[in-house]
């Protein structure tokens, strides 16, 4: 999806994608705004929103498939709801959001002011005829929304804390207002690094092969 965005002012390289939810929550969120999570969820999302002042409202994911029930976000959004901070596939459930779901969640979100944060860093660990769609792909999504994803997952080297965050040029603005004065700039070795490895796609994106080789890291 990488390339739909403008490299020079709507794409930022972050210290892990955690950080990036974190400064894209910080950028907009402002005590008693209400942000949506879907729970369960990785345990970094409500932090970020209650540091910042803000108040975390749950929709809880059906059990036994984790699917969304849309007719209980449809009413966790209020005039107070601030941002949306989605993940799939999802961390612990490994829900998969499908493209209907995306359609029904943007045409819940016409006619607010709402800000998607879409934690997509498993985006290539996707399994049994599913397949990953990213927010960036769809129309009423694309310009609401943060794409964030990591390195570290895809290349299965965690430890480096390399993601980025993708968003149109008047999101990222605010995005990187935050950014700016807290990391400025991520590990320019390991970028480099990576963009050199990423014109491989075949060593690290092959299906057959279950691990990474180190050697071409």
């Amino acid at each position: 999806s990488s390339d739909l965005y403008d490299p020079e002012h709507e794409v930022t390289v972050t210290p892990g994608a955690t950080y990036a939810i974190y400064t894209a929550v910080s950028a907009f969120v402002n005590p008693g705004d209400e942000v949506i999570l879907f729970e369960p969820a990785y345990d970094s999302y409500a932090p970020a929103v209650e540091v910042n002042g803000g108040k975390c409202v749950y929709v809880q994911l059906k059990y036994p498939d984790y699917s969304v029930d849309w007719e209980a976000v449809k009413r966790a959004i209020t005039p107070k709801t601030r941002m949306m901070i989605l993940n799939s596939p999802t961390n612990p459930t490994a829900t998969v959001f499908s493209g209907e779901d995306f359609r029904m969640l943007a045409s819940l979100l016409r006619d607010t002011d709402v800000i998607v944060a879409s934690d997509e860093v498993y985006e290539h660990l996707v399994y049994d005829g599913h397949k990953h769609q990213s927010v960036a792909s769809i129309p009423g999504l694309a310009e609401r929304s943060f794409v964030v994803n990591s390195f570290g997952k895809t290349y299965a080297v965690t430890g480096w804390k390399m993601g980025y965050a993708l968003a149109p040029k008047n999101l990222m603005l605010e995005f990187r207002k935050v950014h700016q004065f807290n990391a400025f700039v991520s590990n320019s070795p390991v970028q480099y690094a990576f963009a050199d490895f990423m014109k491989n796609k075949d060593a690290y994106l092959d299906r057959k092969s279950t691990r990474l080789n180190s050697s071409h890291i």
